[in-house]
């Protein structure tokens, strides 16, 4: 199987792809190909539907994998799913109507299955869950309280410094540790399942689909 990884540096990227293969239970190949590569939120929105066009038309991938920080932005609610409007502030519906918006405007190609897609918001980045099962404070219900205004034991830069040791490490750094991390997590998708259970509840879910 081939496969695409957007996320918000080339170090998760590698993370992510270890997550997808430990879901799956096989490895994956990815696609490199001629992409726009975001950087930060707001450009994931700008390129993702041109990442979407040339994996279709040109890469042959067969799934795309995206995962994003969720910041400061409120969490995904499960009763967002039943609305008829997407929560503008809420990144996973957010992606969800873009992504679906750039898949109905491509053309089918001949013997070429609809590009399957996986989307995970990472709360409140994704350094938290390279900290799952090392720091027990770590979840999305404990961010969830930093959010009702409740003080906490963490925040986004103290992650970082946690698992690289320094808020604004070397790529070579990030990578590094982000690959052990994820082969970590990759033997314990239950644990991050249920500290995670929206933004990474969701990731498993999409992803698991990909092997109907």
């Amino acid at each position: 199987m081939k496969i695409a990884v957007v996320s918000e540096s080339p170090a998760d990227e590698a993370a992510v792809k270890i997550l997808v293969d430990a879901i799956l239970g096989h490895e994956t190949e990815l696609v490199i190909g001629a992409r726009l590569r975001p950087h930060g939120w707001p450009n994931v929105l700008t390129v993702l539907p041109s990442i979407i066009t040339a994996l279709h038309y040109r890469a042959e991938a067969d799934g795309l994998a995206v995962v994003v920080d969720s910041d400061d932005s409120p969490l995904h609610d499960t009763a967002h799913d039943q609305a008829a409007e997407t929560y503008s502030d809420c990144r996973l519906c957010r992606l969800r109507a873009l992504l679906f918006l750039a898949l109905s405007r491509l053309s089918p190609v001949a013997n070429r299955s609809p590009l399957k897609t996986a989307i995970g918001i990472a709360v409140p980045a994704i350094e938290a869950w390279y900290r799952c099962g090392t720091d027990p404070h770590v979840m999305e219900a404990t961010w969830n309280r930093r959010l009702q205004g409740e003080r906490i034991t963490y925040d986004r830069r103290s992650l970082k410094v946690d698992v690289y040791g320094s808020d604004q490490p070397s790529l070579a750094t990030s990578t590094t540790l982000a690959i052990e991390a994820a082969a970590r997590l990759g033997n314990n998708l239950e644990l991050l399942e249920q500290l995670f259970p929206l933004g990474f509840g969701c990731f498993i879910c999409d992803v698991r689909t990909w092997r109907l």
